[in-house]
């Protein structure tokens, strides 16, 4: 009877549970690639653009890019610059580390690629359960652009749903105007 508790306990030990997020958990060696086009609008209070992830709750869990005008204090000069994402992540009280590992500048015209490793902003792995993918963009001040797809992570799955953008004003307005981002895909790296 020993011997079989002590092998179960070794298994457990060493082989690791799946659902135990560890080094064989079901996100091991998986990656969210997030893609969209990105379209420059000229002048000023435009171009701002911030990535993160919210659990269930609307809790934030993580920043995966951010303009770097607005994530190194631009929005103290300029309140509107990505408000939603400013508040949800608390960035007032990002560390250093956090604002050099999310802040980039301005991104070009065209393709522009992130990757999400199912890690939180401590660079734990996230628990199972929906997480919501935000994107936050300025297409002139107040007139901003979101978008929200979902990811379900339980203990055998991923399942990636993808969200629609929305806008902050009437959307036949914004819509038929310029657009500083486009064409979002969410994809399942192994």
């Amino acid at each position: 009877m020993k011997k079989h508790f002590f092998i179960a306990l070794f298994t457990l030990i060493y082989c690791g549970v799946p659902f135990v997020y560890g080094s064989n958990s079901i996100l091991d060696g998986k990656e969210l690639e997030i893609t969209y086009n990105v379209n420059r609008i000229p002048g000023p209070g435009s171009n701002q653009i911030a990535v993160w992830i919210e659990d269930a709750q609307e809790n934030y869990v993580r920043s995966l890019y951010a303009s770097r005008f607005t994530a190194d204090g631009g929005y103290v000069r300029r309140e509107v610059s990505l408000s939603e994402w400013i508040e949800k992540s608390d960035w007032a009280n990002a560390s250093k580390e956090e604002i050099d590992a999310v802040s980039g500048s301005t991104q070009t015209e065209g393709l522009a690629t992130l990757v999400w490793d199912f890690k939180d902003k401590s660079g734990e792995w996230i628990k199972s359960g929906r997480y919501i993918i935000c994107i936050e963009a300025n297409i002139k001040n107040e007139k901003k652009m979101f978008y929200r797809g979902v990811v379900v992570v339980d203990k055998q799955t991923v399942d990636v749903k993808p969200g629609r953008i929305t806008y902050s004003e009437s959307e036949d307005d914004l819509e038929a105007g310029p657009q500083i981002f486009r064409d979002v895909e969410m994809k399942l790296k192994f």
